[in-house]
């Protein structure tokens, strides 16, 4: 699984690298990550967006909007309930992962990085 500043994240077969499906984005991706079970992908933006993503369809299934700038990372919690992300903006976000609300949101001194 790969992000990069060509607005893509692509998902490759782990044994000989071959390209499975390329989920593309409005602006560049700056992370991404799994699911503990693999069934989602989430994706941090430069577009101030998250995006969760079926892995097996390649379908965006939701966009979590609230950050003011770049989001740099963005994870998902063991159980994968729960996304997190942290932004250029200096905050960290907590997000419902099934229904897309924030449901916490923390502010820092300096920005994520």
């Amino acid at each position: 699984l790969t992000s990069s500043w060509d607005k893509t994240t692509r998902l490759c077969n782990a044994t000989d690298g071959t390209r499975i499906k390329t989920l593309r984005h409005e602006d560049d991706v700056l992370s991404c990550a799994f699911s503990f079970d693999d069934k989602l992908i989430v994706t941090a933006c430069r577009d101030k967006i998250v995006r969760i993503w079926d892995t097996q369809r390649g379908q965006l299934k939701r966009t979590l909007a609230g950050h003011t700038d770049d989001v740099n990372a963005s994870c998902f919690s063991a159980d994968g309930n729960r996304v997190i992300s942290a932004s250029i903006d200096k905050t960290a976000r907590i997000w419902d992962a099934n229904s897309g609300e924030m449901l916490s949101g923390f502010l820092f001194n300096n920005g994520a990085k």
